[in-house]
């Protein structure tokens, strides 16, 4: 039966197609897991499949003690030797001699390697008049010492093999089946291993072993010594084997002959001998762009799943990120934050709200059940239950048996998990310049002073003593995000620093300094979501937009007007839509409540690159990061404080357009060399109560007290964020930028109330 028939029928019989692929790869080093997975990706795919994809990862770090470098694509020189020949040597020899059986041990490799130089490849070589000494050289001299070792490590050294076994069932255990396996090289008797274990009803509609050494007649007798009769495995429907002419690793290269079951055999298939000197031809790249290949797999794999932009639940940054925290076997916990599933919901399903505590309560109690069943534990690992979301700090194999019982594969209309996502850390962006977006004018003539006004500050906390709030006692209430569990008041200090200086630029005043904020008499509500170090992540941020959502929600009326985040960082295209994070999605139920938001446009306009081996100063567009590239927010860039029309926008600041082509940012303002409140500032002395900074975090606090400022004057607008967005980007001064560089221009407060 040719391929295509034989993948037609595959297909056409298939009940339910494959939701993951897991791969085994082969001998020697490798580099660090999640790298090589996404190599095997885009050989197999094209592109990196995140969730889809698994890789069973066993390189004996003990022998390979650095993981071997990553450069974009495929080294494909599989048999080029990663030690020196003399040093191989020694490799073998030690694995020999500290096997479970030594003498079994020496005598089955002295086996293989004549079994290897024996091939139908070496003779055929020989027959063409190639030297058998040049052709088999450059493999005999390092790698065939090498694979040898790592073949004696699996067939002699019981603990070496439980654990390479170890980790493909561990990659199956945690669910998200049916699955397709991937083995090269080894890998393939790994594997095999593992499936013999494997109970009859784990669905494997498909295994691919690729240049196996599954044929070769010492690791058949070995092998049948420890299973007697070799048989397909029970829980795999179908078996194709690729082996290359010219791979020495599978020089035996049909298996059809060695393994069956109840008249189930082997698909051996083979690759002619295109690939030349024989060092290449074991490499898995050749393997896995080989038509067979991918044919045999894209034959039973959900095509809906596995595409560029397909459906998934946990995202690719955060499989990636799971990948890199295991070594040796060992899980490090990663934080998660679990996006609850009410936007799932279809026709004649329950409530909003009856969806979102029903999926709150489902996930709580499964991670409680699962993973922590005391307080302590939740503790350790970070529980926090918000209102959409639950975050913690979850090991990769918690994370994937969590999505396959509570995700997709749920099998709900409402599956209580709808997305796990990583909690992505956010990173602080680090006066006359009220005259350059005139409000100092504002204020004069307008009292457009922030009085009556409410505005909360996501960031480090703030300095509640310092004297610049005084006058107005302007710090209205402060609260820590940052502590598991409810929000909790906050304290008087601010170690970072960060927090305390963008709140002195929105409010209060130091009188007999002139130092005058943007909106002097503008209470504040301050929310420590940055650690001392000036990060935090994101269900701390989310943690404080829920409390002023709720907040607003109690009251009769708004009770915060406004937000002003000067925090950001990047964020997975590949996962959510530009400006739909759960970062944005929580800012945007606040401004469709009526609250102002405004963000910092970031500080990646500018980064270092190597030409010709030096390093050089590049702008750079579409450095947009998470949250500002949020549609309804209000994004601003930097510019000079005093001098806006002659330098423009400060190199720093980040421009637009978004990654999915929007303006951004909406506005810009003074973000060079600020001075504002020096945190632990006191006395009345100008240098000991205010430092300078520069940032877009910086620029943001000055619109946030121009509108502020705007809506004491013009109360009506209160509650009304996109009428007042729109009268902000219609009264800017034009600096003549580029609007992906300045937006609408510079914000003019008191043109904005001139023309209102």
């Amino acid at each position: 039966m040719s391929t295509e028939k034989t993948t037609r029928k595959a297909a056409s019989s298939l009940a339910t197609p494959a939701r993951t692929v897991v791969y085994c790869h082969g001998i020697g080093n490798k580099s660090e897991e999640s790298a090589l997975r996404s190599d095997w990706d885009h050989a197999l795919f094209g592109y990196d499949q995140g969730e889809r994809t698994r890789m069973a990862y066993w390189v004996d770090r003990a022998r390979y003690p650095k993981p071997e470098p990553h450069s974009l694509g495929m080294r494909g020189q599989a048999l080029d030797a990663s030690v020196p020949a003399r040093d191989s040597e020694h490799v073998l020899k030690t694995s020999i001699a500290t096997s479970d059986n030594p003498k079994a041990s020496q005598l089955a490799m002295n086996e293989l390697a004549k079994s290897l130089k024996t091939s139908k490849f070496i003779a055929g070589a020989k027959a063409k008049g190639i030297s058998l000494a040049d052709l088999w050289k450059p493999i005999t001299e390092a790698f065939t010492n090498l694979f040898m070792a790592d073949v004696n490590d699996f067939l002699f050294h019981q603990e070496k093999r439980e654990y390479m076994v170890k980790t493909v069932l561990d990659r199956i255990k945690t669910g998200g089946g049916p699955f397709v396996l991937v083995g090269h090289s080894q890998g393939t008797m790994v594997i095999y291993e593992a499936l013999l274990r494997l109970p009859s009803d784990v669905e494997i509609p498909l295994l691919v072993t690729l240049g196996s050494p599954l044929g070769l007649p010492p690791v058949v007798a070995e092998l049948r010594k420890r299973h007697g009769s070799l048989k397909i495995p029970t829980c795999v429907k179908r078996w194709v084997n690729v082996a290359g002419d010219g791979d020495v690793v599978c020089a035996d290269q049909a298996l059809a002959d060695d393994y069956e079951t109840s008249g189930r055999t082997v698909e051996d298939h083979s690759i002619p001998d295109n690939v030349f000197p024989p060092t290449k031809a074991h490499a898995i790249s050749r393997y896995l762009t080989f038509p067979t290949t991918r044919s045999s797999i894209m034959a039973v794999i959900d095509k809906t799943r596995f595409q560029h932009v397909g459906s998934f639940t946990i995202a690719k940054d955060l499989a990636k990120a799971l990948d890199q925290g295991i070594e040796l076997g060992i899980e490090e916990r990663q934080p998660v934050l679990i996006e609850l599933a009410d936007r799932t919901l279809k026709s004649g399903a329950t409530t909003n709200g009856d969806a979102l505590e029903s999926a709150r309560d489902s996930v709580e109690s499964w991670i409680i059940k699962n993973i922590a069943p005391t307080h302590k534990e939740q503790d350790s690992i970070q529980l926090e239950v918000l209102d959409r979301y639950v975050s913690a700090l979850l090991k990769r194999s918690e994370v994937e048996t969590l999505s396959a019982q509570l995700g997709q594969e749920f099998g709900s209309d409402a599956p209580p998990v709808y997305r796990i996502f990583r909690n992505s850390r956010k990173t602080a962006l680090m006066l006359s310049s009220i005259d350059t977006i005139q409000a100092r004018t504002a204020q004069m003539g307008y009292r457009a002073t922030g009085k009556g006004i409410v505005w909360a500050v996501l960031d480090s906390g703030v300095d509640r003593k310092h004297p610049h709030f005084e006058v107005n006692d302007n710090i209205a209430a402060a609260y820590d995000c940052t502590k598991r569990g409810q929000v909790v008041p906050g304290g008087d200090e601010d170690a970072n620093g960060h927090g305390t200086h963008v709140a002195g630029i929105i409010a209060g005043v130091m009188e007999g300094l002139e130092m005058n904020s943007v909106a002097p008499q503008c209470k504040l509500h301050t929310y420590k979501v940055l650690d001392d170090d000036g990060s935090g992540n994101d269900a701390w941020i989310i943690k404080a937009i829920d409390h002023i959502w709720a907040a607003n929600e109690k009251a009769r009326r708004l009770v915060i007007h406004g937000v002003n985040l000067s925090l950001g960082g990047p964020f997975d295209s590949s996962s959510f839509g530009c400006g739909d994070s759960p970062h944005c999605a929580s800012l945007r139920r606040l401004v469709r409540q009526g609250v102002l938001v405004v963000l910092a446009a970031g500080n990646e306009g500018i980064g270092e690159i190597l030409v010709g081996g030096y390093e050089t100063s590049v702008s750079f567009d579409l450095s947009i990061g998470d949250p500002a590239n949020l549609d309804e927010g209000i994004a601003v860039g930097s510019v000079h404080p005093v001098q806006p029309h002659r330098y423009g926008t400060s190199y720093f600041s980040s421009r637009g357009p978004t990654a999915d082509g929007r303006v951004k940012p909406d506005v810009v303002a003074p973000g060079e060399r600020i001075l504002s409140c020096r945190s632990g500032g006191r006395g009345k002395e100008l240098e000991k109560l205010y430092v300078e900074l520069s940032g877009t975090s910086m620029a943001a606090p000055h619109v946030s007290g121009l509108l502020a400022g705007f809506l004491s004057a013009k109360q009506e607008f209160i509650g009304e964020p996109a009428k007042v967005k729109e009268i902000l980007l219609a009264n800017c001064t034009d600096l003549k930028r580029d609007r992906y560089h300045q937006g609408a221009g510079l914000p003019n407060l008191t043109k904005m109330l001139l023309t209102t």
